[in-house]
């Protein structure tokens, strides 16, 4: 059997397309995540752009200046200390009346470069953000917090989940009370208090993970002429009346292709992973995912986030290469098959929803659509089961293993079952 397995891998691996795709996937994925490293841009406390690893460093040396627990208390002074600081020298209920692009450049005539930079640092805007509506200057959104506002800090951010279940995402779906019940339930889960700093080597894992998809297709153009290519080539009249050719050899083809995919998406995902840690930084691994993003309703910490988007690929992959070789073991054309993986995984990123929920939350289970941080962590998308709510990140996981469960035995019976002609 062992014997098999390797052969049915020399024989994907050594197909001239299978070798274009795999190699020219790696490169690419190896230049993207250069490009990411370099072109990463912030300015500093002097209002100077600095790029790649200074603007890293940069934005290490902004989030660590703020690190530490939130407690409730902190948070209430710290608000506290901003509007202070910033009403020493601008009037309050005059920032009401202007527009956001006014008061910016009202703090620039008030405020030096290194003190306007200060204020727009992100701890501030993510210390305000349960009461900031959408085009606010920061200093807009601190005029209008009173200090009983600012004491309840926690119970704001609470209200941010409450916030977007009645809004619907913007009246595109009604939440049932078992929904509303998780969501609650989940963002109660949050542990206080919330732990900031920098994660900077985590969120860009996550922000990289869409490029994964990548890996997925040239997963899908090695594994596509498995069984197709027997029928073309007219192997399948060889092939099957061999003694172990409905058997064994179906199994090594199986078996053959998720090692393959299991080794090559492990290449793709340590390119990724090794790149964002190596050059953005390991640390933060435990601090609260609310860092990233403070109105996400999950007890996770931002590396239990950034494994789970990489997890949730892998299996998307799993689902995939299954699917692959269910329809290579239905098809006489490889092409065909390769083309039902891009309208798929390519394609299907590209239509839009037009604001219908249930359009939405079936694209969403898409690679392309759910590898992003706003639509796993924050978008609040679920799926009621009859008592069951299951939300996006578990759905996606139930849909792909059910995938793979069900397109296994297809691919096996159906190529076990091919009637030679």
């Amino acid at each position: 059997m062992a014997r098999l397995i390797l052969f049915e891998l020399k024989k994907m691996l050594t197909r001239r397309v299978a070798l274009v795709a795999n190699l020219g996937v790696a490169v690419f994925l190896v230049g993207i995540m250069t490009l990411n490293v370099v072109q990463a841009r912030t300015t500093d406390a002097s209002g100077k752009i600095v790029s790649g690893t200074d603007a890293i460093a940069q934005t290490r040396l902004e989030a660590g200046a703020h690190a530490g627990a939130i407690t409730s208390e902190r948070a209430a002074a710290d608000i506290a200390a901003y509007q202070e600081r910033l009403f020493s020298r601008i009037d309050r209920e005059a920032v009401l009346e202007m527009t956001g692009s006014a008061v910016y450049d009202l703090m620039f005539q008030s405020f030096s470069d290194e003190e306007v930079y200060e204020l727009y640092n992100p701890y501030w805007s993510m210390l305000l953000r349960p009461w900031r509506v959408s085009g606010e200057e920061p200093a807009q959104t601190a005029a209008r917090v009173t200090p009983d506002m600012a004491a309840d800090w926690y119970g704001a951010v609470a209200g941010l989940t409450q916030d977007a279940l009645d809004d619907g995402q913007a009246g595109m779906w009604e939440y049932s009370h078992a929904e509303r019940a998780y969501w609650t339930d989940k963002q109660a889960g949050v542990a206080e208090p919330i732990e900031y700093g920098y994660v900077g080597g985590w969120e860009n894992i996550i922000s990289c993970a869409a490029f994964l998809v990548f890996a997925i297709l040239a997963v899908c153009v090695t594994l596509a002429p498995t069984f197709s290519f027997e029928y073309q080539s007219g192997a399948d009249a060889v092939v099957l009346a061999t003694r172990r050719g409905r058997s064994a050899l179906v199994a090594a083809k199986v078996v053959a292709a998720l090692a393959y995919a299991t080794a090559y998406f492990a290449l793709c995902a340590a390119v990724i992973v090794g790149f964002s840690l190596a050059f953005y930084g390991a640390d933060g691994f435990g601090l609260s995912v609310q860092s990233i993003e403070l109105s996400s309703p999950y007890p996770l910490t931002a590396g239990q986030a950034a494994l789970i988007s990489v997890g949730l690929m892998y299996v998307a992959c799993l689902g995939f290469a299954c699917l692959t070789l269910a329809v290579s073991s239905r098809a006489r054309s490889t092409l065909a098959v390769f083309l039902t993986d891009v309208v798929l995984v390519l394609l299907t990123g590209l239509v839009p929803s037009g604001g219908i929920g249930v359009l939405e939350r079936a694209l969403a289970l898409f690679p392309l659509n759910f590898a992003n941080f706003s639509m796993l962590f924050s978008a609040l998308d679920s799926y009621p089961l009859g008592p069951v709510v299951l939300d996006l990140i578990g759905m996606v996981a139930v849909a792909y293993v059910l995938l793979s469960l069900v397109s296994m035995p297809v691919a096996a019976l159906s190529f076990r079952r091919h009637q030679v002609v």
